[in-house]
């Protein structure tokens, strides 16, 4: 009996022991930022700041352990409150539009235009997963033209996923495009413009 109990004790420990180095975390070092950090990570900043009661980001000290959030499943909550899950596959198509209407925009720029794509699966005028907004006929012209890349960059992988954690630099918007080159200006006429980031203006 004594060796199981033993036993037991041993395979909690070790169970505890992979649990907590599970749990990863950062240092904070001089001229670091919670958005850089957010970025370097891949997390949104405002989840990491939550994670870490930090109520102004302005405030950090050098030399605080960050916690970092555990890997979670992707998925959009819907407008019905219901739950929508997003497969590695359409991850990576979200990256390819991203690289393909921001190619030359900044991360932000990128981010934007991927949390386009999120805010349309949210609302109940546009299609609910993101292969379905984003094949959507007449959205978006590299899927039209059929020139979306066969391989995904790093950035643009990164955007997406932060896009997916919560960060939109647009506050909302469901639509984009760049006003020096669009050939449907009657039709953004009607969009009311809430952002404009790089060349893109982002619009409702």
């Amino acid at each position: 009996m004594r060796n199981v109990v033993t036993g037991l004790g041993v395979l909690f420990l070790v169970l505890f022991s992979c649990s907590v180095s599970a749990q990863q975390t950062y240092v904070v070092k001089p001229g670091d930022t919670l958005y850089e950090i957010s970025l370097t990570h891949g997390i949104s900043w405002k989840e990491l700041a939550e994670l870490n009661e930090i109520s102004d980001p302005r405030k950090m000290q050098v030399g605080t352990v960050l916690r970092l959030p555990a890997h979670t499943p992707d998925v959009i909550y819907l407008h019905d409150g219901s739950v929508c899950r997003v497969s590695e596959e359409e991850m990576e198509l979200l990256a390819k539009l991203v690289y393909s209407e921001a190619r030359g925009e900044s991360l932000e720029g990128k981010i934007a235009v991927a949390a386009v794509v999120i805010n349309r699966v949210r609302s109940e005028a546009f299609p609910d997963t993101v292969r379905d907004v984003i094949y959507e006929p007449r959205q978006f012209t590299p899927v039209e033209q059929n020139i979306l890349p066969h391989h995904v960059d790093e950035v643009s992988m990164r955007a997406a996923r932060l896009a997916l954690q919560g960060e939109d630099p647009t506050d909302g918007a469901l639509f984009f495009y760049n006003p020096r080159k669009t050939k449907n200006s009657d039709f953004w006429k009607t969009r009311t413009v809430i952002k404009r980031i790089g060349n893109h203006n982002f619009a409702l």
